[in-house]
């Protein structure tokens, strides 16, 4: 008897199965495997979305700590930024002049034909 009641759920789950495809509509995008990835993405976009809106910059339940912590973070790299751009600049400037003191007393004295005293 229990054989005789899944051989006819299965038959009108198939049959069932059939007439919503055919009908198309919002029952062929519940089955069509393409139409499940379209709304296990809209699934979790919604709810990425409502976190977002709830946590995130200006949410309604966001810590005022974590933005004082973004805050920070971010004066910390602009200095971090600034130490490293002056101390470039200083490399810069000590090697043109380092460049220019190791240049030899008989290259500068060198006459214009090639010849050095």
């Amino acid at each position: 008897m229990f054989d005789v009641t899944m051989a006819h759920a299965a038959t009108a789950a198939t049959a069932a199965t059939t007439a919503a495809m055919d009908a198309g509509g919002l029952g062929a995008l519940f089955l069509d495997k393409a139409g499940q990835y379209v709304l296990i993405i809209g699934f979790f976009g919604a709810i990425i979305w409502f976190l977002r809106f709830l946590y995130g910059p200006k949410g309604m339940f966001r810590d005022p700590a974590w933005d004082r912590w973004n805050d920070e973070a971010r004066r910390e790299e602009a200095r971090r930024a600034e130490e490293l751009s002056a101390q470039a600049v200083g490399a810069d400037r000590t090697d043109r002049t380092d460049a220019a003191r190791s240049v030899p007393d008989s290259a500068v004295s060198a006459s214009p034909d090639g010849d050095r005293r």
